[in-house]
């Protein structure tokens, strides 16, 4: 008899079967027990080990001995003419006949019935059921059955230190989470307003219209890490799935627990993982888990958005110690690039820009395809440079390998905007609000871009949401002032920024001015220009006092006074103009320097700068003003003023005439045939917004 047939005859094959289906059956059984008791994970490690060294061990039995009628027996004890084999084969047949319909049994429960936690994905994600729900006094949410928001994660540590840890793990459980394409993940921005919230589930899911939430905390402790984490089902305040990490404190073991707990949710969500989200899900940005710890700190410390130069100072010096510890850590090196572009963005001084080019350079080497180095280098483009387009190349790319990362998202929206591309920015905005449904910055930057466009009821709705979220700053009355002034309603655009306090800056302080020479207030002009005076910091770049009481003394008439105030002024806009990496302002600034003193010969050569030197900027019409029609006004040249007011018209709508119809500069020139024209297609689209 051959070795194959007296396997067969000794029923090792059949003894095979039995144990790996049953052991099959017996495995699902405990895993869910054990997801219903929180037990640690290496608990159900431990029975997968027994049931593996179980296999080899049933099958040697099987060889080496028979079971017959007195019992078990050596097999060489046991005579031919005795042996009962081929009963027991039968046995073995029915066993696993039993096991196997049990097996389809329970397969048929997880695959109908959802059991949480066990889910295996469909392959179809094409489509997802939806419900639109009102969210109290905030807009209306459509809520996806593939939709989660993680809470913030308590810090259960002894150490109130320790928090950074717990938020930097947060932010780094989103970022994950924000890889796969078929889940849509809240920002941190719009969940950070719940942390230790006593809200309901039912309540928090209806407000960032999700249908999903996962919550826990993070405990760390000396050389142990212990992270719990539950997914609940917002509607119904369920338990869908639960686990606690209970881990040495390494940095693979972070990465380890991020991903488990990124493919549990993927399961009970029915999320299907393309190929190369499964393999970004495996990548470890370290293996130094001090580093990682500083690289926590720098998240921690960048969680927002249009931060100030310190803000942005604590992030890059926790990233430079990331590096330092780790000099291969390439989100480390991406983080830095982005931080340092956004203060080169801030300050703006030639030079600046290398560091983040350098640190960009080492991103680009140690992970060039990366999310984090993609993004980075979008906003290399587009802060650094104002190169629009490669921008925008970047940005996309990081999106396909990580749908929900906001950075970028917000990069693009703001590229395409400066672009020209109004409604492709719009349609990036509407995105970011999905993602980032309580953000009333968001809110803000979208009225801000639909009032370029004259888009003036959707700007307003946008700002009345971001009112309802919260949000009052200098931007966002800013920006509603700006919609009230562009329909020539002064005295409303004026109440809308309220009254002065200490906390206003000069973005506020220059809106108001603008106004109250829009309302021939000269007494809130000079008001505006002392408070501006009172706090300007004389080592800023921009002396925005200057500027405001030069064209208070223009208005009046005071020439002696003006050229005063014009001969301390030009040396610092030529400073900056030879020290600014984008000269903008300090050419915009020369252009109404040189309309006020009327050096026309001076003038000519900063419009021509202006029109040959500077970045496109499809913005600037909206941010600038009409500086270069105002200036050759205030010059006494009516045809040039004339000429470039009409070329912004027509490209940017007539709402853009705005200034020249409140403006005193433009008094002169109310009787022009051409101004009169421009006006009175201004005054007809005033009557069609009333």
């Amino acid at each position: 008899m051959s070795f194959f047939e007296e396997l067969k005859r000794r029923n090792v094959f059949r003894v095979g079967i039995a144990y790996t289906v049953s052991a099959w059956v017996l495995l699902q059984v405990v895993d869910l027990v054990l997801d219903n008791i929180a037990a640690p994970e290496w608990v159900m490690k431990v029975f997968m080990l027994a049931v593996g060294v179980g296999l080899p061990l049933a099958l040697i039995l099987a060889w080496a001995f028979e079971m017959t009628p007195e019992g078990l027996k050596r097999e060489k004890a046991v005579s031919p003419d005795q042996s009962i084999t081929p009963q027991t084969g039968r046995k073995l047949d029915r066993i696993i006949i039993v096991s196997l319909g049990v097996a389809v049994a329970f397969l048929l429960i997880d695959r109908f019935l959802n059991v949480p936690g066990e889910v295996e994905p469909t392959a179809d994600t094409s489509t997802e059921s939806v419900q639109v729900v009102p969210a109290g006094d905030t807009p209306i949410h459509v809520i996806s059955d593939k939709s989660i928001a993680v809470l913030p994660l308590a810090n259960r540590s002894v150490r109130p230190e320790d928090a950074f840890f717990a938020e930097g793990m947060h932010d780094e459980l989103l970022t994950q989470l924000s890889r796969i394409s078929a889940l849509r993940v809240i920002s941190r921005t719009s969940v950070m307003g719940y942390e230790g919230t006593t809200k309901r589930m039912p309540d928090i899911g209806r407000e960032l219209g999700v249908s999903t939430l996962l919550e826990g905390g993070v405990q760390r402790s000396g050389n142990r890490v212990r992270i719990n984490v539950q997914l609940i089902e917002a509607a119904t305040d369920e338990h869908l799935w639960a686990e606690v990490y209970d881990r040495e404190l390494t940095a693979e073991n972070l990465f380890d627990i991020q991903t488990d707990i990124t493919r549990a949710i993927a399961r009970a969500l029915q999320a299907v993982l393309s190929g190369q989200e499964q393999q970004s899900l495996e990548q470890k940005p370290t293996e130094n888990l001090d580093a990682y710890a500083q690289y926590l700190r720098g998240r921690a410390a960048a969680v927002t958005f249009g931060r100030n130069t310190a803000q942005i100072d604590a992030s890059i010096a926790a990233y430079q110690k990331a590096i330092a510890l780790d000099p291969r850590f390439a989100a480390a090196y991406a983080a830095l690039s982005t931080d340092l572009t956004e203060r080169f963005w801030i300050i703006g001084r030639v030079g600046d820009l290398e560091p983040a080019r350098l640190a960009l350079d080492k991103a680009r080497e140690l992970a060039p395809d990366a999310p984090e180095t993609l993004t980075a280098e979008g906003y290399y483009h587009y802060w650094g440079h104002l190169d629009y387009q490669p921008a925008i190349d970047a940005f996309d790319r990081a999106l396909e390998a990580r749908p929900g990362d906001l950075l970028a998202q917000r990069g693009r929206a703001y590229a395409l905007r400066r672009m020209g591309r109004f409604d492709d920015s719009i349609d990036a905005f509407t995105r970011i609000l999905i993602l980032d449904p309580l953000s009333g910055a968001t809110a803000t930057e979208m009225a801000y871009t639909l009032s370029a466009v004259g888009r003036f009821d959707e700007a307003k709705a946008k700002i009345e949401q971001a009112k309802a979220l919260g949000t009052v700053n200098d931007f966002s009355v800013f920006t509603e002032s700006l919609l009230l002034a562009m329909e020539s309603r002064v005295p409303e655009a004026t109440a809308a920024l309220g009254p002065v306090t200490e906390s206003q800056g000069l973005l506020y302080i220059s809106q108001k001015f603008a106004l109250a020479r829009y309302a021939r207030n000269s007494e809130l002009a000079r008001q505006m220009v002392d408070y501006a005076e009172q706090h300007w910091e004389a080592g800023d770049d921009v002396d925005i006092p200057s500027n405001m009481r030069a064209l208070t003394l223009w208005d009046q008439g005071n020439t002696a006074q003006l050229e005063k105030v014009l001969d301390t002024l030009e040396p610092k806009l030529l400073r900056l103009l030879d020290t600014s990496s984008n000269p903008e302002t300090a050419i915009v600034g020369l252009i109404a320097l040189y309309g006020e003193r009327g050096d026309r010969a001076r003038l000519d050569e900063m419009v021509y700068r202006y029109d040959h030197d500077l970045k496109p900027d499809a913005m600037r019409p909206v941010e600038g003003g009409l500086a270069v029609p105002s200036a050759y006004a205030m010059l006494g040249d009516g045809n040039m003023a004339m000429d470039r007011i009409e070329q912004i018209v027509d490209k940017y709508g007539i709402w853009h005439f705005y200034i020249c119809a409140l403006d005193p500069v433009f008094d002169p020139y109310r009787d022009n045939p051409r101004f009169k024209a421009l006006d009175a297609r201004y005054r007809q689209w005033l009557e069609t917004r009333n």
